[in-house]
């Protein structure tokens, strides 16, 4: 395992008032992993993050990289790289120049200067700051100051990435670069990486699990699609005609809910959640429909088949997936909602598959 997190708990005082930042929290992450930390504002992902980096110490537990534990801060700051969200860029010195802040830290992580040398000229000309390289970081924009704490902490090629909101600030090109460059490092060198971001479309992209954490616990693990599909059902999107019914000259306008929801349960195996009259006139019809038995694109299939046999036509139809910020956000409300549920009724609505590395 690359990161193995046993029982953390970390408190404060603030005011005279204890606050559980994170109340026993245990994980495993696989060696080359990419995953998504998610939460609220003061959820406690910042402060695992610190943990793991050795900048904060936790109340109780352990936590290893890469077999090592936390409690051996120079082994660790060895191997990892990090990343805080600090659009002020307050991890740099502000009176060097960016070349010289990248390659103080370089060779501080142990590479020579030849190398270090090397791979800061690459990743700059990858953001587009080589002609800035000499300029002093107090006089950068709040976007460079984030791309070369992102180029820092790239430069060792370390085995483990710990990034918490390592694109705020970046403009939409950069972000794209930057995802696709810690694909890379992903994919090419086996880094990995926990992803803390409130970029939600990053997230989705990058990383194959997702850890929600809420009040300092985990309250989810699974892949996002998974979460996706069980917090917010995807639906089908289908706008039609059909025409009069033979049997006793009755019109579809007359027979909606009934007719049509039995012709979709019994020919789909779908349930019809809403359906409304858009054209009386001619029977055009507004509905939405949930696949049960079947896959959404096999359900799709079905239901055009369904229209085209009874001499319909069909002017849209379309697949809904929810995105994972509004998962993220149904799941909140519902994890609220629910809080005053029987634990066994919580387990029963909140529990998803388990990634297989952790079974």
């Amino acid at each position: 395992m690359s990161i193995e997190i046993e029982s953390i708990s970390k408190q404060f005082t603030k005011k005279g008032k204890e606050i559980n930042a994170l109340d026993n929290i245990s994980l495993k992450i696989k060696e080359g992993s990419f995953v998504g930390l998610l939460g609220p504002n003061g959820a406690g992902k910042t402060t695992l993050t610190k943990i793991l980096t050795t900048l904060l110490l936790p109340s109780s537990g352990e936590a290893y990289i890469d077999g090592i534990s936390i409690k051996e801060d120079k082994k660790i700051r060895q191997i990892i790289g990090a990343v805080f969200g600090e659009t002020g860029g307050r991890s740099l010195y502000y009176r060097l120049s960016i070349l010289d802040n990248l390659m103080f830290y370089g060779t501080l992580s142990g590479l020579s200067k030849t190398v270090a040398k090397k791979r800061i000229q690459s990743l700059l000309n990858y953001f587009d700051l080589e002609e800035k390289k000499n300029t002093l970081v107090m006089k950068l924009s709040t976007g460079m100051k984030a791309k070369v704490l992102l180029i820092r902490s790239l430069v060792p090629f370390p085995k483990v990435l710990l990034l918490d909101e390592p694109t705020l600030g970046f403009d939409a090109e950069s972000s794209e670069k930057a995802k696709d460059l810690l694909n890379e490092f992903n994919r090419e060198f086996g880094t990995t990486i926990l992803l803390t971001s409130h970029n939600f479309p990053e997230i989705d992209e990058l990383t194959s699990r997702l850890i929600l954490i809420d009040s300092g616990k985990i309250v989810q693990d699974c892949a996002p699609a998974v979460f996706k599909q069980k917090v917010i059902q995807e639906y089908i999107h289908l706008i039609f005609s059909l025409p009069p019914l033979p049997a006793d000259g009755f019109k579809m306008s007359q027979l909606p809910t009934e007719i049509f929801k039995k012709l979709v349960r019994d020919s789909a195996g779908a349930e019809v959640t809403s359906l409304k009259e858009k054209d009386g006139l001619n029977f055009v019809y507004e509905v939405t429909i949930q696949p049960i038995e079947y896959s959404l694109n096999e359900t799709i299939s079905r239901i055009t088949v369904l229209i085209l046999r009874a001499s319909g036509e069909i002017y849209k139809i379309a697949p809904y997936m929810p995105s994972l910020k509004e998962s993220f956000l149904a799941f909140l409300a519902m994890n609220k909602t629910n809080s005053a549920l029987e634990p066994e009724a919580k387990e029963e609505i909140f529990t998803f598959p388990m990634q297989e590395e952790d079974v």
